[in-house]
């Protein structure tokens, strides 16, 4: 009976979305009857979000890119308040966009200033703007979705991409019953809804010389003892989404023993967390530098980790998008695994809990979730991504 109303509820807020995004296009026809320009001379991407949301991001940028290499490409972003991590030089380094217009929240605090905002825009006179949806958008958010189709439809003479992929009603239903691609498929899928045909974006994230040789310099003492290079992360921007840093302590030690060395990832926030687990790594086998080097120089230093141990974060999704596997761990806070970091070479670890899809930022429970996850699972799962990526089947936990 149970399974019966689950199913029922998952059925129905399908159907709603279906529904909302089926008026959310009609709507956009109305405001934009034309056709989609097919060789638009200025072309406005709209993304906003901390690390993580931009990574996700950049394949699907990357194939508007290619659709339109003539164009004069701006990205419209924000991290949200000032001070927020966010991408900063790494994306001038790609090369994709003629303009960068960055805004923060405090800059659109009043009327007057979200006025002149708009005029901006307006002034810039894009022939297209495209939306990429930061989070997967439920009915509560149409009148966020409202005011950013009138911003579009003031500063564009076409737009696209507003969408919704839940709704609040029925959530752990959706979870139980429906599948969520993770963020860069999804927004890869609303590219090719609007006409433009998906592509990979090119890995590693390039990094220049200079960032280079300073990775190389942060790990250099670590790496001359000729031992691989672990990444471990065990930030969040959540308290509901980390790992008990003991835990992360445990792996520390057990990877040390079986001759890794170990880098500790993380913000200025992170740095006695990070400390506490590099002391517990045998032999002096760990360097912490967490807020002490640049999103560019993380990059360049996950690049030389043959794995990443982390929680729901955005250094998963930088890892990934410099092609390192991940160990990603998640709590059951949110819809499925829908931030899981892009890519089949990756693990994630959730576990099913009765509170599970609470949407919450401070668990009642102590962080039951997470807490279900132990170390004997991590080293397991981490060993066998160790093994596949070395074609090695004699690393073991000690």
């Amino acid at each position: 009976m149970m399974k019966s109303a689950q199913i029922m509820r998952a059925k129905f807020a399908r159907a709603w979305m279906r529904l909302v995004n089926t008026k959310l296009r009609v709507l956009a026809y109305c405001l934009w009857p034309a056709r989609r320009p097919a060789a638009p001379r200025r072309v406005c991407v709209y993304r906003v979000g901390t690390i993580g949301d931009m990574i996700c991001a950049l394949p699907a940028i990357h194939s508007i890119r290619r659709a339109w290499p003539d164009a004069h490409l701006t990205l419209l972003t924000s991290p949200g308040p000032r001070g927020a991590p966010e991408l900063g030089t790494l994306l001038d380094g790609l090369g994709w966009f003629d303009e960068i217009v960055t805004y923060y929240n405090e800059d659109l605090s009043g009327w007057r200033r979200q006025v002149e905002f708009v005029r901006g825009m307006r002034r810039r006179g894009f022939d297209a703007w495209i939306e990429l949806p930061s989070v997967l958008m439920d009915t509560g958010d149409s009148g966020r979705i409202l005011r950013n189709m009138i911003i579009a439809r003031a500063a564009a003479r076409w737009a696209r991409g507003w969408q919704i992929g839940t709704v609040r009603m029925f959530r752990q239903a959706q979870t139980e019953l429906l599948d969520f691609p993770d963020e860069t498929d999804r927004l890869l899928a609303i590219v090719k809804q609007i006409g433009i045909e998906p592509v990979a974006a090119p890995t590693p994230l390039p990094v220049d010389d200079s960032t280079r040789e300073a990775a190389v310099a942060m790990v250099a003492e670590i790496e001359a003892a000729g031992k691989p290079l672990v990444g471990i992360a065990p930030g969040a921007k959540r308290t509901t989404n980390r790992w008990p840093p003991n835990r992360f302590a445990e792996v520390a030690r057990q990877l040390s023993r079986s001759g890794f060395s170990l880098v500790m990832f993380g913000g200025p926030g992170d740095f006695e967390v990070c400390r506490l687990i590099a002391d517990a790594a045998e032999g002096g086998a760990a360097v912490n530098l967490a807020g002490r080097c640049s999103v560019a120089e993380s990059c360049a230093v996950l690049a030389r980790c043959k794995l990443l141990i982390c929680n729901d974060s955005g250094v998963q999704h930088l890892a990934a998008a410099m092609g390192t596997p991940c160990v990603s761990l998640f709590a059951a806070r949110d819809f499925g695994l829908r931030w899981r970091p892009h890519g089949t070479h990756h693990i994630a670890i959730r576990k099913d809990v009765p509170c599970h899809t609470c949407l919450v930022d401070e668990c009642p429970y102590d962080n039951h979730c997470m807490k279900l996850i132990d170390t004997t699972e991590v080293l397991v799962e981490a060993v066998a991504s160790l093994q596949q990526a070395s074609g090695k089947e004699d690393i073991q936990p000690q």
